[in-house]
Parts: structure tokens; C-alpha cells; sequence
């Protein structure tokens, strides 16, 4: 079985220059965790997490300072931060043809949650912890 059989087509995605309040938005509308950050041709730029609203070295963009703060300005804060920001700018990923004994390598080697898949610099789906399990009960 190959990473391709098995990963979400047609993954939610954003840009680098998106707000975070899209971003947010994004990720609640469809109940997911991550975006893949494309560029205007479909490359893969990079991916933005729910873990990465939580990083410490985030400077002035804090969620424990936003929490802290009013609507108003908690919402003009979300709306004027883009997600280059505080995107990862080297997803890892893997290429929709690897096995998914690979790509589950890759995911427990290298600590995450999610994978890109690409074919040929482009992104063609979302490979997930979620989707490694549901093919185990339809295999």
C-alpha cells in the first residue's frame, strides 16, 4: 500500500500571506489541525500546525498575552499577523508513490503528526495519524 492510497485529496489549505485569523478560522471550519501553506502555483511552502500558535519564541504574538486581552484587540492582532509568521518553512514530507511502511517511518522517526504528500514538488493530499488508522479497519 503506498502513502497516495491511502492520504485526504483535496486538504484545506492557506498561504503565507493569509492572516492567522483566516488561518484559525480555516482549521475550526473544517475540524483539522494543520494547513499545508502553498505558494500561487501549488508548491508546497510550508504547513501551519495548532502547535505552532502554541510556540514560546513567538515574540510578540503570545496566545497567553491574547488570551488576556479583549476581543476587539485580540481579533486586530489575529487579523494583522500573516501566517509566515510562524509557519515550519521545511515540512516534512513524503512523495504520494512511498510505501506506507515509509511514510509511517517518517512520521515516528521524525516526530509528526501529519505528512504532505507531494508528487513532484506539488502537494496532492494530507497523509494523517486518522487516515494510517482507518485503512487498518478497511484493509
Amino acid at each position: 500500500m503506498k502513502a497516495s492510497d491511502i492520504m485526504t485529496m483535496g486538504a484545506a489549505t492557506t498561504t503565507a500571506t493569509s492572516s492567522l485569523a483566516a488561518a484559525i478560522k480555516c482549521m475550526s471550519d473544517h475540524g483539522i489541525s494543520a494547513l499545508p501553506v502553498l505558494d500561487e502555483d501549488g508548491h508546497l511552502q510550508g504547513i501551519v500546525t495548532e502547535g505552532d500558535f502554541f510556540r514560546q519564541d513567538l515574540g510578540p504574538f503570545r496566545l497567553d498575552a491574547l488570551v488576556g486581552i479583549g476581543a476587539e484587540e485580540r481579533a486586530r492582532s489575529l487579523g494583522s499577523m500573516t501566517v509566515a509568521e510562524i509557519m515550519s518553512t521545511q515540512p516534512i514530507t513524503v512523495d504520494g508513490g512511498e510505501s506506507l511502511e515509509e511514510a509511517i517511518a517518517i512520521m515516528e522517526g521524525r516526530g509528526v503528526k501529519r505528512l504532505p504528500v507531494t508528487s513532484h514538488g506539488k502537494l496532492v493530499g494530507l497523509l494523517s495519524r486518522a487516515d494510517i488508522l482507518r485503512a487498518l479497519i478497511t484493509d
